[in-house]
C-alpha cells in the first residue's frame, strides 16, 4: 500500500520538474540559485504541486478511467478514493506552508499554478484547447520558476520556455487523440473530438514543427555554439523525424500509443541540448 501511494504521486515526473527548474535557474545565471534554503523549499513546493496535479486528476477522472484506463491506481483499487483525497489535501497544505517562506514573486507563481492545476482537472480539461494550453503553460512556467531562484528570466529562459510550451501543447493535444474513443463515449468534448482525428493530428504535427523551429532561435540569434546544434540534432530532430512523426500519419491506436511514448522520451532527451546552453 505504501509503495502504491508513493508511485501514485509520480515522483519521477516531479523530479523532471525539478530538473527543468534548475535548468531555468542556470539559464538565468551561471551561478544558479542564489539562496540554498529558499531553493530547497521552492523545489519541494514544486514537486508537491506536480504530484497534486496527478492526484486530483486521477480522483476527478475515476469514473472515466474505469472505462478507459482501468489499470490506473484508483480504478485498479491500488489506492482508495479516500486515500487519494487525503493525500491531495496534505499536498495542498504542504505547498501553502512552504510558500510562506518564499519570496513574493515565487509565492504568486506558486499560488496561481496551484489554482490552475486544480482548475484544469475540475473544469478546463474538458474544453477545446483551453485545458491543453493550461498544461502547456504550467510546464513552461517551471523554467521561470527556476529563473526566479537566480537572476530572473533572461532571453534564453524565454526561448527555451517557448519551445517547452509549444512541445507541451502538441503533447496535450496528442493525448486527446489517444483518449478519443473514451471521451466520445463519455460525451466529453475535447480538442480531438471537436476537430476530428485528422485535423487534431495535423495540429499536433504543426505544433511539433513550430517547437522544433523555436529551438533553432538561439542559433539564429548567435547565442549558442555548434555543439548545441549537434546535440539538438541527436536528441530532438532525429527522434522527432524518425520516431514521432511517422507514428502521426494515422489515428491507428497502436501508432498513437507509440507516439505518446515517444514524446515523453523526447521531452527528457531535450534536456541535453538545453543544458548545453548553460556552458556552450
Amino acid at each position: 500500500m505504501a509503495w502504491y501511494l508513493i508511485t501514485f504521486l509520480r515522483p519521477h515526473v516531479a523530479l523532471q520538474a525539478v530538473l527543468y527548474a534548475l535548468l531555468g535557474s542556470m539559464l538565468s545565471s551561471m551561478d544558479g540559485p542564489q539562496d540554498g534554503s529558499v531553493t530547497w523549499l521552492a523545489l519541494l513546493a514544486l514537486m508537491a504541486i506536480v504530484s497534486f496535479g496527478f492526484v486530483i486528476n486521477d480522483y476527478v477522472d475515476l469514473e472515466l478511467d474505469r472505462r478507459n484506463k482501468p489499470t490506473r491506481f484508483l480504478p485498479a483499487k491500488l489506492v482508495s478514493p479516500g486515500a487519494a483525497r487525503s493525500v491531495g489535501m496534505v499536498l495542498v497544505a504542504t505547498v501553502l506552508s512552504l510558500a510562506l517562506w518564499l519570496p513574493l514573486a515565487l509565492q504568486v507563481l506558486v499560488g496561481f499554478n496551484l489554482m490552475l492545476t486544480a482548475a484544469y482537472s475540475l473544469w478546463l480539461k474538458r474544453t477545446v484547447l483551453l485545458g491543453n494550453l493550461s498544461i502547456a503553460y504550467l510546464n513552461s512556467s517551471i523554467l521561470f520558476y527556476g529563473a526566479l531562484l537566480a537572476a530572473g528570466p533572461t532571453l534564453l529562459v524565454w526561448l527555451v520556455a517557448l519551445s517547452s510550451m509549444l512541445y507541451s501543447l502538441a503533447q496535450e493535444v496528442l493525448y486527446t487523440v489517444e483518449d478519443y474513443a473514451g471521451d466520445r463515449d463519455a460525451g466529453i468534448v475535447t480538442t480531438a473530438i471537436y476537430l476530428g482525428l485528422p485535423h487534431a493530428l495535423s495540429l499536433v504535427q504543426g505544433l511539433l514543427l513550430l517547437a522544433l523551429l523555436s529551438t533553432l532561435l538561439p542559433l539564429g540569434l548567435q547565442l549558442v555554439s555548434f555543439w548545441y546544434a549537434l546535440l539538438l540534432l541527436v536528441c530532438v530532430l532525429l527522434p522527432l523525424g524518425l520516431w514521432i512523426m511517422p507514428n502521426l500519419r494515422s489515428a491507428d491506436a497502436a501508432r498513437i500509443t507509440r507516439a505518446c511514448r515517444a514524446v515523453k522520451w523526447v521531452r527528457v532527451s531535450s534536456l541535453v541540448p538545453f543544458v548545453s546552453l548553460v556552458w556552450l
